[in-house]
């Protein structure tokens, strides 16, 4: 439903570093939620960073309010071009 798609987005984007969202997926099962999303993040973190960052995302989704049973994280880095654009 959208208005879960709209929270999900809005809960990755409140954490500090993520620049947007590139894919949402998001699958029912059952009474629960399947989620699998692709952030953008500054292409200049190093691999740490990057990797702590995508557990911030998982740990926010997995620990809100909404019924996820599990969430899939992907980093994408952006390139200093992309990086000078607003977030998204």
């Amino acid at each position: 439903p959208d208005e879960v798609r709209d929270r999900v987005r809005a809960l990755a984007t409140s954490v500090e570093g993520v620049r947007g969202i590139d894919v949402l997926r998001i699958r029912r099962s059952g009474l629960v939620y399947l989620v699998d999303i692709h952030v953008e993040v500054d292409g200049g973190l190093t691999v740490r960073e990057g990797h702590d960052l995508g557990h911030v995302v998982k740990d926010r989704l997995l620990g809100s309010e909404l019924p996820i049973l599990d969430v899939l994280v992907h980093v994408e880095p952006l390139s200093e071009t992309e990086r000078s654009r607003p977030p998204r």
